[in-house]
């Protein structure tokens, strides 16, 4: 297959409904039977959304960067399981999900306290730096489930009803872990016990 079809392939996929599904599961079968171009050319289509997924979920450059490098691995490794339920992207970005929740569970604890004295800053823009530190330390602060949900819903733009389905859970308890994200942020960054 030529570069040109396999954009033309991948571009098709990106159609909503039953159809791009099962376009989906045609590039996922011949991505497994040996097609690597098409592999790279999904992994084009989704590098930029999956690191920023994973770097709010880690906290840092170096660590988004192995969950992104082991969510491609897995994803050509167990690209034959793709069963066509969703689509090729929303798939692999259940799994970036899932090895970020992994890395969470291992690296629990590992807090370093950020403020404006180790920082040095005071300009403006410096000061805006410092605060999405705080937050992004902050984010890291909450347990998995409620920081998930949270960057799930907050920063990627998820409704509750797709954050249930990605994470494998009740949309109550979406909500209900999004509303105590909320507190115990608003509780951290005030200072106040959590």
């Amino acid at each position: 297959m030529r570069a040109g079809e396999t954009a033309a392939a991948l571009k098709s996929s990106q159609v909503t409904g039953i159809e791009s599904y099962a376009e989906d599961l045609r590039i996922a079968e011949r991505i497994a039977a040996g097609e690597r171009t098409l592999f790279k050319e999904l992994y084009d289509r989704n590098i930029h959304l999956l690191y920023n997924l994973a770097r709010r979920l880690a906290g840092s450059s170096a660590e988004a960067d192995d969950i992104v490098q082991e969510t491609f691995i897995r994803a050509y490794q167990k690209i034959h399981l793709f069963a066509g339920r969703s689509s090729l992207s929303s798939w692999i970005y259940r799994i970036c999900v899932n090895i970020g929740l992994e890395y969470l569970r291992k690296k629990k604890g590992t807090f370093e306290d950020l403020n404006d004295s180790n920082c040095g800053a005071t300009e403006p823009d410096q000061k805006k730096m410092i605060l999405r530190r705080k937050l992004d330390k902050a984010i890291q602060l909450l347990p998995e489930g409620c920081r998930a949900v949270f960057i799930l819903h907050e920063i990627e733009g998820f409704n509750h009803k797709e954050i249930a389905e990605q994470l494998k859970l009740a949309e109550g308890t979406s909500k209900s872990q999004l509303f105590k994200a909320r507190a115990m942020l608003r509780r951290i960054l005030t200072g106040q016990e959590v």
